[in-house]
């Protein structure tokens, strides 16, 4: 039996709608550090494209399911680094599914399927300095803070510092 409650499946076409609309919340995006909303022609392209490995790609997206087969979130790789062997790691949990512990868990599947799976040595990721639920999730997770970037971010009319934590595969 499975440690985890959690699934993680590729996207597919119908998935879509579940990223225009995560990719397009406020919320999220005042805590993530894209620049852009996406629309659902560029969303479309990019699971048309989701079927390459991560050597072609440079990223990986994964829909992240309960065990009713509920999409909860997701997760991505992304800034693949083949030679280093590490990428850059971002999590998604949709409103209705927070506070349920599936971040957390999304995280270990995640560190599962890099070192094990496909034998990467580090994971690394990039939180906003203000962004303290995230900062939590990654360092109870393991994540060692490596650094901060000053000013990195710009949001609401002025520059945040960004954080940089990773997790060394040992």
């Amino acid at each position: 039996m499975s440690k985890f409650r959690l699934k993680y499946r590729a996207l597919e076409p119908e998935d879509v709608m579940l990223l225009y609309t995560w990719e397009n919340d406020l919320e999220i995006n005042q805590v993530s550090l894209s620049k852009v909303p996406f629309s659902k022609y560029i969303l479309e392209q990019y699971i048309a494209q989701a079927h390459l490995d991560i050597q072609q790609a440079g990223q990986f997206r994964f829909i992240l399911e309960d065990e009713l087969k509920n999409a909860v979130g997701c997760v991505d790789l992304f800034d693949y680094d083949a030679i280093n062997r590490r990428a850059a790691i971002g999590i998604i949990v949709d409103k209705e599914y927070r506070s349920k512990g599936y971040a957390s868990e999304a995280i270990e599947l995640m560190k599962d399927y890099a070192f094990n799976s496909l034998g990467m040595h580090q994971l690394h990721c990039s939180v906003g300095v203000d962004n303290h639920a995230s900062l939590k999730l990654f360092k109870v997770a393991g994540f060692e803070q490596i650094g901060i970037r000053k000013d990195w971010s710009f949001r609401n009319g002025s520059f945040t510092d960004v954080v940089e934590l990773q997790f060394l595969n040992k």
